[in-house]
Protein backbone atom coordinates (compact mmCIF):
# COMPACT_ATOMS: atom_id res chain seq x y z
CA UNK A 1 0.00 0.00 0.00
CA UNK A 2 1.48 3.50 -1.27
CA UNK A 3 0.27 6.64 0.82
CA UNK A 4 0.92 10.02 -0.70
CA UNK A 5 1.23 12.36 2.39
CA UNK A 6 0.31 15.92 3.62
CA UNK A 7 2.82 17.56 5.79
CA UNK A 8 1.43 18.58 9.02
CA UNK A 9 -1.32 21.58 9.15
CA UNK A 10 0.55 22.98 11.89
CA UNK A 11 4.23 21.75 13.00
CA UNK A 12 4.89 20.58 16.60
CA UNK A 13 7.73 23.65 17.12
CA UNK A 14 7.32 22.77 21.18
CA UNK A 15 9.23 19.81 20.06
CA UNK A 16 11.53 21.18 17.67
CA UNK A 17 12.39 23.36 20.43
CA UNK A 18 13.35 20.24 22.72
CA UNK A 19 15.33 18.95 19.93
CA UNK A 20 17.08 22.21 20.12
CA UNK A 21 18.05 22.61 23.48
CA UNK A 22 15.81 25.87 23.86
CA UNK A 23 13.38 26.73 26.28
CA UNK A 24 9.69 25.72 25.12
CA UNK A 25 8.22 28.63 27.18
CA UNK A 26 9.17 31.70 25.25
CA UNK A 27 11.53 31.55 22.04
CA UNK A 28 13.26 34.55 21.56
CA UNK A 29 12.40 36.51 18.49
CA UNK A 30 15.16 35.33 16.44
CA UNK A 31 14.32 31.70 16.88
CA UNK A 32 10.68 32.28 16.53
CA UNK A 33 11.79 34.09 12.55
CA UNK A 34 13.95 30.97 11.87
CA UNK A 35 11.41 28.41 13.02
CA UNK A 36 9.05 30.52 10.11
CA UNK A 37 11.82 30.57 7.75
CA UNK A 38 12.66 26.72 7.75
CA UNK A 39 8.43 25.87 7.96
CA UNK A 40 8.25 27.16 4.59
CA UNK A 41 11.19 25.74 3.22
CA UNK A 42 9.84 22.73 4.28
CA UNK A 43 6.67 23.49 2.68
CA UNK A 44 8.23 24.26 -0.82
CA UNK A 45 10.36 21.10 -0.71
CA UNK A 46 8.76 17.98 0.93
CA UNK A 47 7.44 15.82 -0.64
CA UNK A 48 5.71 13.39 1.71
CA UNK A 49 5.23 9.71 1.26
CA UNK A 50 5.04 6.24 2.41
CA UNK A 51 4.62 2.58 1.59
CA UNK A 52 3.30 -0.50 4.25
CA UNK A 53 2.74 -4.25 4.06
CA UNK A 54 0.84 -6.04 6.00
CA UNK A 55 2.69 -9.90 6.53
CA UNK A 56 2.34 -12.62 8.82
CA UNK A 57 4.47 -12.46 12.06
CA UNK A 58 6.06 -15.99 11.17
CA UNK A 59 6.37 -15.22 7.32
CA UNK A 60 9.05 -11.96 8.81
CA UNK A 61 10.41 -13.76 11.58
CA UNK A 62 13.87 -13.75 10.46
CA UNK A 63 13.63 -10.12 10.40
CA UNK A 64 11.94 -10.02 14.40
CA UNK A 65 15.84 -9.56 16.03
CA UNK A 66 16.27 -8.98 19.54
CA UNK A 67 13.82 -9.35 22.41
CA UNK A 68 12.62 -5.85 22.61
CA UNK A 69 10.32 -5.69 19.66
CA UNK A 70 9.79 -9.46 20.63
CA UNK A 71 8.28 -8.13 23.83
CA UNK A 72 6.36 -5.43 21.66
CA UNK A 73 4.97 -7.76 19.30
CA UNK A 74 3.55 -9.83 22.33
CA UNK A 75 -0.23 -11.01 21.47
CA UNK A 76 0.18 -9.95 18.05
CA UNK A 77 0.04 -12.79 15.00
CA UNK A 78 0.34 -9.96 11.98
CA UNK A 79 2.78 -7.20 11.92
CA UNK A 80 2.71 -3.95 9.24
CA UNK A 81 5.82 -2.72 8.10
CA UNK A 82 5.62 1.05 7.49
CA UNK A 83 8.25 3.21 5.77
CA UNK A 84 7.75 6.85 5.32
CA UNK A 85 9.78 9.54 3.99
CA UNK A 86 9.47 13.53 3.32
CA UNK A 87 12.02 12.99 0.53
CA UNK A 88 14.72 14.28 -1.44
CA UNK A 89 14.39 17.63 -1.83
CA UNK A 90 14.56 18.14 2.27
CA UNK A 91 17.95 16.73 1.91
CA UNK A 92 18.70 19.15 -0.82
CA UNK A 93 17.63 21.90 1.51
CA UNK A 94 19.41 21.14 4.50
CA UNK A 95 22.56 21.03 1.64
CA UNK A 96 22.18 24.44 0.82
CA UNK A 97 21.26 25.58 4.36
CA UNK A 98 24.26 23.92 6.29
CA UNK A 99 26.46 25.46 3.22
CA UNK A 100 25.34 29.15 3.62
CA UNK A 101 23.46 29.62 7.50
CA UNK A 102 25.00 27.42 9.98
CA UNK A 103 22.48 28.61 12.76
CA UNK A 104 19.82 27.78 10.38
CA UNK A 105 20.87 24.21 9.12
CA UNK A 106 20.66 23.32 12.53
CA UNK A 107 16.67 24.55 13.00
CA UNK A 108 15.75 23.36 9.58
CA UNK A 109 16.89 20.36 10.68
CA UNK A 110 15.26 19.85 13.98
CA UNK A 111 12.10 20.71 12.51
CA UNK A 112 12.51 18.70 9.57
CA UNK A 113 12.74 15.60 12.12
CA UNK A 114 9.58 16.65 14.05
CA UNK A 115 7.92 16.84 10.46
CA UNK A 116 8.64 13.44 9.32
CA UNK A 117 7.53 11.89 12.71
CA UNK A 118 4.24 13.70 12.59
CA UNK A 119 3.81 12.53 8.68
CA UNK A 120 4.62 8.91 10.19
CA UNK A 121 1.83 9.88 12.86
CA UNK A 122 -0.58 10.32 10.41
CA UNK A 123 0.47 7.54 8.16
CA UNK A 124 -0.14 5.52 11.38
CA UNK A 125 -3.45 6.60 11.75
CA UNK A 126 -4.65 6.08 8.30
CA UNK A 127 -3.48 2.24 9.07
CA UNK A 128 -5.08 1.88 12.14
CA UNK A 129 -8.26 3.28 10.82
CA UNK A 130 -8.16 0.50 8.43
CA UNK A 131 -7.10 -2.35 10.71
CA UNK A 132 -9.99 -1.28 12.85
CA UNK A 133 -12.49 -1.49 10.02
CA UNK A 134 -11.80 -4.57 10.01
CA UNK A 135 -11.97 -5.77 13.84
CA UNK A 136 -8.03 -5.43 14.15
CA UNK A 137 -5.58 -3.38 16.40
CA UNK A 138 -2.16 -1.59 16.34
CA UNK A 139 0.53 -1.60 18.00
CA UNK A 140 2.47 1.77 17.90
CA UNK A 141 5.72 2.24 15.92
CA UNK A 142 9.07 0.24 16.95
CA UNK A 143 12.13 1.16 14.52
CA UNK A 144 15.47 -0.58 13.88
CA UNK A 145 17.94 0.59 16.22
CA UNK A 146 15.07 1.32 19.36
CA UNK A 147 16.09 -0.95 22.43
CA UNK A 148 17.62 -4.20 21.20
CA UNK A 149 16.55 -4.33 17.73
CA UNK A 150 19.27 -4.34 15.12
CA UNK A 151 19.56 -1.14 12.78
CA UNK A 152 21.16 -3.48 10.16
CA UNK A 153 17.21 -4.94 10.09
CA UNK A 154 16.40 -1.53 8.10
CA UNK A 155 17.38 -2.63 4.68
CA UNK A 156 15.17 -6.10 4.68
CA UNK A 157 12.19 -3.88 6.07
CA UNK A 158 13.30 -1.54 3.07
CA UNK A 159 13.23 -4.58 0.71
CA UNK A 160 10.27 -6.26 1.65
CA UNK A 161 8.39 -2.79 1.35
CA UNK A 162 10.04 -2.37 -1.94
CA UNK A 163 10.81 1.26 -0.44
CA UNK A 164 13.15 1.82 -3.15
CA UNK A 165 10.66 1.48 -6.01
CA UNK A 166 7.88 2.91 -4.85
CA UNK A 167 9.25 5.69 -2.24
CA UNK A 168 12.13 6.35 -3.32
CA UNK A 169 13.47 5.29 0.69
CA UNK A 170 16.94 3.35 0.61
CA UNK A 171 19.07 2.71 3.02
CA UNK A 172 23.33 2.90 2.77
CA UNK A 173 25.75 -0.07 3.83
CA UNK A 174 25.69 1.48 6.95
CA UNK A 175 22.05 1.28 7.43
CA UNK A 176 21.14 4.64 7.40
CA UNK A 177 18.09 5.66 5.90
CA UNK A 178 18.60 7.77 2.25
CA UNK A 179 16.55 10.65 2.25
CA UNK A 180 17.03 11.20 6.00
CA UNK A 181 14.34 12.49 7.19
CA UNK A 182 12.77 9.28 6.65
CA UNK A 183 11.21 6.52 8.97
CA UNK A 184 10.79 2.34 8.99
CA UNK A 185 9.21 0.89 11.59
CA UNK A 186 7.07 -2.44 12.39
CA UNK A 187 3.38 -2.09 14.21
CA UNK A 188 1.81 -5.54 15.55
CA UNK A 189 -1.35 -6.66 14.76
CA UNK A 190 -3.85 -8.39 16.89
CA UNK A 191 -7.65 -8.96 17.25
CA UNK A 192 -7.84 -7.43 20.75
CA UNK A 193 -6.77 -4.07 22.11
CA UNK A 194 -3.01 -3.78 22.35
CA UNK A 195 -0.48 -0.96 22.76
CA UNK A 196 3.44 -2.83 22.38
CA UNK A 197 5.73 -2.11 25.13
CA UNK A 198 8.46 0.40 24.39
CA UNK A 199 12.50 -1.23 25.09
CA UNK A 200 12.96 1.61 27.56
CA UNK A 201 15.58 4.40 28.37
CA UNK A 202 18.49 1.56 29.84
CA UNK A 203 18.14 0.46 26.45
CA UNK A 204 17.59 3.23 23.96
CA UNK A 205 20.44 3.79 21.23
CA UNK A 206 19.69 7.28 21.42
CA UNK A 207 19.95 7.89 25.74
CA UNK A 208 22.86 9.58 25.54
CA UNK A 209 22.34 12.23 23.54
CA UNK A 210 18.65 12.01 24.28
CA UNK A 211 16.92 16.01 24.83
CA UNK A 212 13.90 14.45 27.05
CA UNK A 213 16.72 12.72 29.47
CA UNK A 214 18.71 15.96 29.53
CA UNK A 215 15.82 17.87 31.40
CA UNK A 216 14.95 14.78 33.62
CA UNK A 217 11.81 13.38 31.15
CA UNK A 218 11.51 10.71 28.95
CA UNK A 219 9.30 10.69 26.02
CA UNK A 220 6.27 8.38 27.45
Amino acid sequence: MRMELALPERFNTRQALRYLGISTEEPDSATRALLRRAERTLRAAAGPRAVAVRAARDDISPYLQGNDILRHLEGCGSCVLLACTLGAGVDAALRAAGASDMAYAVVLDALASVAVEQTADAAEQTLRNEEREEGQFLTGRFSPGYGDYPIAVQNDLLRLLDAPRKIGLCATPAHLLTPRKSVTAVLGVAGHPVTGRRAGCANCALRERCAYRKEGKTCE
